[in-house]
């Protein structure tokens, strides 16, 4: 598996209500070589915030060719997770805190042809998961670098290495890295080991998107930039 950067702008970085701001943004980043359009669901629940469903992201399937990567911060996500298929997700991120059986769950998300990701929290541990990669069930881990819920937040100390302790348990398993990303710190993530990066302020708000998305990316901007 080539383990070449990724980048995955966060669409809550801007006025997604407006169609067209989203629209605008969508084919920004399109354009400007994202492998991935990053969709935060949040129920109010699970974290205080909330967004959008699976109505929202069937609408961005329908206004963008890049793979769509849903990070369900919802409780029971079990619940909700055949919306998300039916909706067009890519990759379909659960919080390993939000379920009592994420084996479950990571099995149905495979077995509907959608990368199965597992999300953890600052809170929790590396080495929490690692059962669950030694069986091959989860394709993408999604290290949370904030405190779920909320855009724009600074990237907690210790995220880098957490994403150095999940390569170290798995070599080949993609990593992204959720928060509080830019391009101070993108080298450093690649460097341990993060292959997607997930990044809404620094993309949305900088004066050149594509730029921007090509130095997230480093050196591995010019290869298969809209593959997975």
């Amino acid at each position: 598996m080539p383990l070449f950067t990724r980048v995955s702008p966060s669409i809550i970085a801007v006025d997604y209500k407006n169609p067209d701001i989203l629209n605008k943004a969508l084919e920004d980043i399109e354009e400007g070589g994202a492998n991935f359009v990053h969709l935060d669901v949040m129920d109010g629940k699970f974290v205080k915030n909330k967004t959008f469903d699976h109505e929202f992201v069937d609408y961005v399937k329908n206004h963008t060719t890049l793979l769509l990567d849903v990070h369900l911060m919802v409780e029971n996500p079990e619940k909700v997770v055949d919306d998300y298929i039916e909706a067009g997700a890519d990759v379909l991120h659960f919080h390993y805190e939000a379920t009592k059986n994420p084996e479950a769950l990571l099995k149905h998300i495979k077995s509907k042809n959608v990368l199965a990701g597992l999300a953890i929290s600052p809170s929790t541990p590396a080495f929490k998961i690692k059962d669950l990669l030694n069986r091959n069930l989860v394709d993408v881990v999604l290290v949370m670098g904030v405190e779920p819920g909320a855009s724009g937040q600074t990237f907690i100390p210790g995220s880098a290495e957490k994403v150095a302790e999940v390569r170290e348990l798995d070599k080949s398993v993609y990593i992204e890295i959720d928060g509080g990303v830019n391009l101070k710190n993108s080298k450093v993530l690649r460097k341990l080991g993060a292959n997607i990066l997930v990044s809404g302020s620094c993309v949305f708000e900088s004066r050149n998107v594509s730029k921007t998305i090509r130095a997230l990316k480093g050196r591995d901007w010019r290869i298969h930039m809209h593959s997975l």
